[in-house]
């Protein structure tokens, strides 16, 4: 199958998305850094929930999605997307300027649709794996799985009693 280059529109819809699919006063965030880890030993430690390096790790890395981000999280999923298709194509073609036009709703079933397509499209290129847009797509998709109907009221873990009410609610329905 070809690669190409995504409408306008479906970055918007992301972009969108992002500011759309959070809970007032919250924003969208995910972790990336150019250099990655200095040091991953320094993350964990044994026993304890993060390591010394997490928090000064973790300041450095996160990227925030907001009205003031917008316009740059847009640019930066357009470029990745034309960095894969003139890797696929050997091409060295430029993306358009991008300017952000926000959508006024957004369904997190169209959400994840969008995102498998822009993935998809954008994942043509050796350096894709480690590309800030992968870490926007992956916690946009999580915030997506959790705007689904039913989602916040699921179970975080399955036990046998819940399977039990489960089977006897089917029975009595």
């Amino acid at each position: 199958m070809s690669a190409f280059v995504v409408d306008k529109a479906h970055v918007d819809y992301l972009v969108s998305a992002g500011l759309l699919l959070v809970h007032p006063g919250d924003t969208l965030t995910w972790l990336w850094s150019e250099e990655g880890p200095s040091d991953t030993d320094d993350l964990h430690e044994r026993g304890e929930p993060w390591g010394r390096g997490y928090y000064d790790w973790v300041r450095r890395s996160q990227r925030r999605l907001d009205v003031s981000t917008a316009g740059r999280v847009g640019a930066m999923l357009l470029a990745e997307n034309r960095r894969s298709v003139n890797f696929r194509y050997d091409e060295e073609d430029w993306e358009e300027p991008y300017s952000f036009e926000p959508v006024a709703s957004v369904d997190p079933v169209v959400v994840l649709k969008a995102l498998s397509c822009y993935e998809y499209q954008a994942c043509e290129h050796p350096e894709w794996e480690a590309s800030e847009a992968r870490a926007f797509c992956e916690a946009l998709r999580h915030r997506a799985i959790a705007s689904l109907p039913g989602y916040a009221e699921a179970p975080w873990g399955i036990s046998h009693e819940w399977l039990a009410r489960r089977r006897s609610a089917a029975r009595i329905a």
